[in-house]
This record gives C-alpha cells, sequence and structure tokens, in this order.
C-alpha cells in the first residue's frame, strides 16, 4: 500500500509555475518533495553548486594541517616554517577557488 494516496491538483498560471520550477531546480528536489518540504514547514535551500564539495576539501586540508601545525609548535615550542608555507600555500589555494567559482 502506498504511503501517500491523496492526490491534490492545483492550477497555476504561467508566471506561479515558473516561479515554482525555478525554485524546485535550485533546491534539487523533485516538484513533489519540494512541495511536501513547504508544507511541513522545512526550510528549503539551494542545493550546493558542484564546486562546493571540491572547496570543503580544500578547507578539511587546511585545518587538518593548521592543526597538525599547532601539534607541532606545542610540542617544539616554535612552528616549522616549511609547515607554515604548506599552510599558506593551502590557504591561498582555498581562496582562488573561492574567488574563481562562487
Amino acid at each position: 500500500m502506498r504511503k501517500r494516496n491523496h492526490v491534490i491538483p492545483v492550477r497555476l498560471n504561467a508566471k506561479e509555475l515558473r516561479l515554482l520550477d525555478e525554485q524546485v531546480k535550485r533546491s534539487g528536489l523533485s516538484r513533489e518533495e519540494f512541495l511536501r518540504s513547504l508544507i511541513v514547514g522545512a526550510e528549503v535551500r539551494t542545493k550546493p553548486c558542484e564546486h562546493h564539495a571540491d572547496l570543503l576539501r580544500k578547507v578539511a586540508g587546511l585545518c587538518n594541517n593548521a592543526n597538525q601545525l599547532a601539534h607541532v609548535a606545542n610540542a617544539a615550542g616554535r612552528a616549522e616554517t616549511e609547515s607554515v608555507r604548506e599552510m599558506l600555500r593551502i590557504s591561498k589555494e582555498v581562496w582562488q577557488i573561492v574567488k574563481e567559482e562562487w
């Protein structure tokens, strides 16, 4: 048996349909999923762009390097120059991606 067995036809004019379809496309959901989300009061956000996952990986790498640098600095009392350079390189790379693709 189907979970959703109630069908509710809705009539829209051309402008309303266009607005709905634009919002659905930005959300990445199907029309039905989008409308059900609105009905239950969920905040429907736009789906992340295709570069989002790559940017998150870069930021995670930067955070990992910063954490390693902090451990080394705490243990040795100072940070190695090469570690600082690597962290700066990654942060510049992340910033470049953000500027170019967002």
